[in-house]
């Protein structure tokens, strides 16, 4: 096993702890792959200066887009977690750890 094979599978094992699995599945493989993209990504903008900082931001959908300018108070991370476990995505189980951390339990 390759030492980036080896981090990913560490990383799979992490995630799937997360949502409390009895054991690891594809979609645990998939979410480490993806969190260890972005880790590597933003180590290399750390080491480019050319890389720009600011994304061009994407388009919102009719649900997020709501969230964003609904509401008098400042928009808050809590409401943007709220708002994945509302939608039940196939990833909504990873998010019982951060709900409980947001809400202090």
């Amino acid at each position: 096993m390759t030492a980036d094979a080896r981090d990913l599978m560490v990383m799979a094992q992490e995630a799937a702890r997360l949502r409390d699995a009895e054991q690891l599945e594809v979609r645990d493989v998939a979410l480490a792959a993806l969190i260890l993209h972005f880790l590597r990504s933003a180590e290399e903008v750390e080491d480019s200066a050319a890389a720009s900082l600011s994304p061009e931001m994407l388009p919102m959908s009719d649900e997020v887009q709501e969230i964003m300018t609904s509401g008098e108070d400042a928009l808050r991370n809590s409401d943007l977690v709220e708002l994945a476990r509302r939608e039940e995505s196939e990833l909504s189980e990873y998010l019982g750890p951060v709900w409980r951390a947001i809400r202090g339990h």
